[in-house]
């Protein structure tokens, strides 16, 4: 596999420069004589959803699933951007991504097959179940297939298809180079001092502690919006650090219904959801689809979306195992109630800062940019029996998934309020660096 890819990368990159020229990166494409940038964006919400059924049903955890919502909305973005003619590639903006594909002058593609194509070909490249591997594939067929019976020319429509594969190919490449592996590999090292996080269940390991170590996509370092540190570790009761367990112990013993229900509505535990990140794409597709936002305006949302709560993840890794405190429901445990119980069951990481926080507050930042402020409903569990939850717009909606972490018992409030101005700064990382809209817009 590592062959193959290296392969496929020396090979993309001479094509690039035998047809793309000196170009710019950032130099217009050839465009589709009739953009569908105007359509609806159906194309883009249905694979999206599908992307994240698919996350759910492989149980991925939080940070894998960012990095593939990152790749996969880039990826969509790409494959139309060619119909999109108010908008600009992300090529030569983030990190290891260069110039896409040139598209052929002179010629038609079709802009949905390429999307199916570009899907259908990259999506089994990053789920590892031959059932999601599967249903992507299926998905793409069907989904070409459909573009032969609106009356595709056969030509156009493989034309297209290779085009797909071809950026499918690129954003494979890149994703490659991202230090995935070496993250991966990485293992915890347990450590005797009194502050460090230890695991809260039987058997529990420690969550992916390398990811803090992945190429980020708009940060320029992984550490560019670390949070001040925690206070040391002091077990009296006028401490710093003690106030803030007691502070969570307190919540726990006076929760209202409406809290409970908030803490169990945003676990989003690995799954039974698509986990928080899955969550606020969720709710972008849900908004897109109930809109009828435009094409071009709805593959842009959710590739800023993927690529911002891909950076947060990496932001809160990378200051999860640095400060690697201990969660609330072990220290209170050692110093406050020996018997005390959290109501939602810690996760296997350490505490500092909330990724809830940081990930929702990055993901408001820029769903307010991309769609504005107003109120919404959230649908996202309603399969689950846990209903509706109305919001009177992202920021609301982000500051209910920050709190929902210390109802449930397993941040300080701490971890939450230094957690959000961390995802707002992730935010502004990404929207200061990456242009999608052309000047004229």
């Amino acid at each position: 596999m590592q062959l193959h890819r290296i392969t496929i990368a020396v090979f993309l990159s001479v094509m690039f420069m035998l047809t793309s020229g000196c170009n710019e990166a950032l130099d217009a494409p050839p465009r589709n004589p009739t953009p569908i940038g105007e359509d609806r964006g159906d194309v883009v919400v249905s694979w999206m959803n599908l992307t994240l059924d698919r996350v759910q049903a492989d149980r991925l955890t939080p940070p894998q699933t960012s990095r593939i919502l990152a790749y996969s909305g880039v990826a969509l973005y790409e494959a139309l951007l060619g119909g999109m003619p108010r908008q600009q590639s992300f090529g030569g903006q983030l990190p290891g991504l260069d110039a896409l594909p040139a598209l052929e002058p002179g010629v038609d593609y079709d802009f949905y097959t390429v999307a199916h194509a570009t899907m259908g070909h990259l999506m089994p490249l990053l789920f590892v179940s031959d059932e999601s591997r599967q249903a992507f594939e299926n998905f793409a067929e069907d989904g070409i297939e459909q573009r032969a019976e609106a009356g595709v020319d056969a030509q156009v429509r493989e034309r297209s298809r290779a085009y797909g594969v071809l950026v499918a190919e690129v954003i494979d490449a890149w994703a490659y180079g991202d230090g995935y592996d070496d993250a991966m590999a990485v293992t915890y090292e347990f450590s005797d001092e009194p502050h460090a996080w230890r695991p809260t269940a039987e058997g529990m390991q420690a969550l992916l502690p390398g990811w803090g170590r992945l190429r980020p996509f708009a940060l320029p370092t992984a550490d560019a919006c670390a949070p001040p540190p925690p206070p040391a570790f002091e077990t009296l009761p006028h401490s710093a650090l003690y106030r803030q367990a007691l502070a969570v112990w307190n919540a726990s013993r006076t929760l209202t219904p409406d809290q409970e229900h908030i803490a169990n509505f945003w676990a989003d535990n690995v799954g039974v959801s698509p986990t928080p990140p899955g969550h606020w794409m969720r709710i972008a597709t849900q908004i897109l689809a109930d809109r009828h936002e435009r094409l071009d305006r709805s593959a842009e949302t959710v590739a800023l979306l993927g690529l911002v709560q891909a950076d947060a993840f990496i932001s809160c890794w990378d200051e999860k195992y640095r400060s690697n405190l201990l969660r609330p429901v072990t220290y209170i445990r050692d110093h406050i109630d020996e018997d005390w119980s959290s109501l939602v069951t810690t996760p296997p990481f350490p505490e500092y800062t909330s990724g809830h926080s940081n990930a929702s507050a990055a993901a408001a930042r820029v769903l307010t940019e991309q769609l504005g402020a107003f109120p919404f409903a959230d649908r996202t569990h309603q399969s689950q029996g846990l209903g509706l939850r109305h919001f009177e717009d992202f920021n609301h909606a982000a500051q209910e998934a920050a709190i929902s972490r210390l109802y449930g018992g397993i941040h300080y409030p701490m971890g939450i309020d230094y957690g959000m101005p961390q995802g707002e700064c992730v935010a502004g990382h990404l929207l200061e660096r990456v242009e999608t809209r052309r000047s004229s817009e």
